[in-house]
């Protein structure tokens, strides 16, 4: 399972356009596969911004996505006309908790994000707390860490937490912005 993490601050008075943009993608985008979960989130901290959080078969299906031509000229108006900023972080899921005891991930020197989802926000300010904009009372927290024994740590310390439902942590392959597209794809 792969992830993909789009957060997004529109320029003001564009928040409108962002969404009429995913609204006029959305037949586009059931016609590819290998898209398993997509809900869209409001920050809890920072005013208009909203975070896209997308699972993914594969990474494959992730680049044919990237590459529609619909969604292209969509990523071309956010750069040029909607967006302040953005970022986009994608990796694979290295650790899936839904109960229990989690499994404890090998070292990597990755950065990876720590993902908690329930129907409480966390409060630990090592997270970013979002809102689902589609299911009001789902939450979701992400924070970012440079190793994998630091995100198992992370995670350790709020297994058990009143409305945590569910967790992951992804071994980041690629992190870029608008403004440093370092690690962009071609």
């Amino acid at each position: 399972m792969h992830a993909l993490f789009f957060e997004v601050r529109p320029k003001p008075g564009h928040l409108e356009h962002y969404f009429e943009h995913v609204a006029l993608l959305r037949p586009v985008l059931a016609k590819h596969t290998g898209l398993t979960f997509l809900d869209r989130y409001a920050s809890l901290k920072e005013a208009d911004v909203i975070l896209s959080h997308q699972l993914w078969e594969s990474e494959e299906a992730i680049v044919a996505w990237r590459k529609d031509a619909t969604h292209r000229r969509s990523q071309t108006a956010g750069r040029q006309v909607h967006f302040t900023d953005y970022r986009i972080r994608v990796g694979a899921r290295v650790l899936h908790w839904t109960g229990g005891e989690a499994t404890p991930l090998g070292a990597s020197d990755t950065s990876h994000v720590v993902a908690l989802y329930g129907t409480a926000p966390v409060t630990d300010p090592a997270f970013g707390g979002f809102e689902s904009v589609n299911h009001k009372g789902q939450f979701i927290a992400l924070a970012t860490v440079d190793r994998a024994a630091a995100a198992q740590a992370l995670l350790d310390q709020h297994l058990g937490t009143s409305g945590l439902e569910e967790a992951a942590i992804y071994s980041i392959r690629r992190d870029y912005g608008q403004h440093d597209r370092t690690q962009a794809p071609t």
